[in-house]
């Protein structure tokens, strides 16, 4: 499947109150806004993306063609002003099919298109017989700046919209921007560009006009000057009950309109960004609120999730030689300091959305060596301060054998959860591979939770890694290198050997 974002307007309150560059040109945590509905369309499947210009046109295109991308293609639109529809129309007769519908100034939770491309898989037939569909959020307690948005009354059973406008007295949903259209739409689009019942009321029940129908090949009338939006197109389809809805219960997006807007913008994006699953309690309630202002001086410079998963290393490694170096004190630091800056780089990776499988890649093996060189580390100190070698060394293989169980028994105890989404993938459906990743459809399994997945007991054991390095720390403020190693080695075989204990029982249920 295509996609089409639209690049065109001229974002006149985003300028006066925002910023005065281009509004789809304007960079969060370092990615602008146009570049983030290209990498969610992308992530989701699509195989080709037409950008739809018209303010700015020049900048905005170098930006969205610097990268050589062949997937990205640029269409001028003409007469850009009349509107979002009269931009629309500039693809006309470049896509050929159902095409998933963005909007370069709505900042979307990914997982939200993903539901699209797979609801529009699930009515296909719908679309193909000139039907649209579009996502809308019945959760209107969580809609930014309800005033501004535009309204949806829904029937069917919340499958149909009956009437869509921002002044709608009656409604029980917002549009959120995401659609999945068909060419009907263009030649809706076309017809009200042409002046053709332009300004036709959307009336709930209300059948088509005699005569109205839509005939493939009908001529269209020439072109007018009346203002041309996706709204009173929707709204003429929604007459003709060929307006579908597709109704969110999980996700976020936002419409950034506005200085305040943008300042929501931000906050939404930390949030989903910090929302990662998987923390222990050290990592929750200190690391986090650490990594969470670092991750977003780190993307807005510009440095990657690969760059992040690095400096968390090196700082790492600067710790370990710290102990090595008789400075129990500062290698504590700077080990604290590398497992807050290991929770960046996924942090930046979803800022930037660039979440790659290789880069989970590098930041797993990095890991392990980090933590075999802070045990060396470790070991080192301790000799240096009188400590035998005997014990030393049994402690240091007790840490270095217990450390990487962690994440050992976390991956091992997630395959014990059966897969949940079976059916057809939003990748899939969008015409490329299936990618497995929440929300498409494709069999998966939720992250394993420390703080719900483990049982009570063994939830505030401080064993996984961000556990573990606080506890290296206080060792080192304590100057106590070899209790580090002693209580490192401890609590990783506890939490092992735990979670050995319950995965076994879930097993043994299993077989029952």
């Amino acid at each position: 499947m295509d996609a089409v974002v639209l690049a065109a307007g001229a974002g006149t309150r985003f300028r006066r109150t925002a910023a005065s560059c281009p509004k789809p040109l304007y960079p969060l945590f370092g990615v602008s806004l146009v570049e983030r509905a290209l990498r969610v369309a992308r992530q989701a499947g699509c195989r080709r993306v037409l950008v739809v210009t018209g303010y700015q046109a020049e900048a905005v295109e170098r930006a969205v063609l610097k990268a050589g991308r062949p997937w990205v293609e640029v269409v001028r639109a003409e007469g850009w002003e009349r509107g979002n529809g009269a931009s629309l129309l500039a693809v006309r007769g470049r896509v050929d099919g159902p095409f998933l519908l963005l909007m370069a100034d709505h900042l979307v939770d990914p997982g939200l298109v993903r539901q699209a491309l797979a609801e529009a898989q699930a009515r296909r037939d719908e679309l193909l017989a000139g039907g649209v569909l579009l996502l809308v959020d019945p959760r209107l307690d969580r809609v930014f700046d309800l005033p501004e948005a535009t309204k949806v009354r829904t029937g069917d059973g919340g499958r149909r919209i009956e009437a869509i406008g921002k002044d709608l007295g009656t409604f029980d949903a917002v549009d959120t921007g995401i659609f999945v259209a068909s060419p009907a739409l263009l030649d809706e689009l076309a017809r009200l560009a042409a002046g053709s019942e332009a300004a036709a009321p959307v009336v709930p029940g209300a059948g088509p006009p005699a005569g109205s129908q839509d005939r493939p090949g009908d001529p269209l009338p020439p072109a007018g000057t009346e203002t041309v939006t996706l709204t009173a197109a929707a709204g003429r389809l929604a007459r003709r009950g060929r307006l579908g809805a597709v109704p969110v219960t999980r996700g976020w997006w936002i419409d950034v309109d506005d200085g305040a807007a943008l300042a929501q913008a931000r906050r939404l994006l930390l949030d989903h960004a910090a929302a990662s699953g998987g923390d222990g309690p050290v990592a929750r309630w200190l690391n986090r609120r650490l990594s969470r202002p670092l991750s977003a001086w780190l993307a807005s410079a510009g440095v990657g999730p690969n760059g992040a998963t690095l400096l968390a290393f090196a700082t790492t490694l600067a710790g370990a030689l710290a102990f090595a170096a008789g400075q129990p004190w500062l290698g504590g630091l700077l080990c604290q300091a590398g497992s807050v800056l290991d929770g960046c780089d996924g942090e930046v990776a979803r800022l930037r959305l660039e979440a790659q499988p290789r880069g989970a890649f590098l930041d797993t093996v990095l890991d392990r060596y980090a933590d075999a060189a802070v045990v060396a580390g470790l070991a080192t100190g301790a000799l240096a301060a009188g400590a035998g070698w005997g014990v030393t060394l049994a402690l240091a293989l007790a840490a270095m054998a217990g450390m990487p169980l962690s994440a050992l028994m976390k991956d091992r105890l997630q395959l014990l959860r059966p897969a949940t989404g079976q059916g057809a993938g939003a990748a899939e459906a969008a015409g490329g591979p299936r990618t497995g990743q929440p929300g498409d459809g494709s069999p998966r399994t939720r992250r394993f939770d420390p703080m719900r997945d483990d049982p009570p007991w063994l939830r505030w054991i401080p064993g996984n890694r961000d556990g573990r390095y606080f506890l290296i720390c206080l060792a080192g403020l304590a100057a106590a290198p070899l209790a580090g190693l002693a209580v490192v080695a401890l609590v990783s075989h506890v939490l092992a050997v735990g979670r050995l204990l319950h995965g076994w029982r879930a097993l043994a249920l299993r077989q029952e």
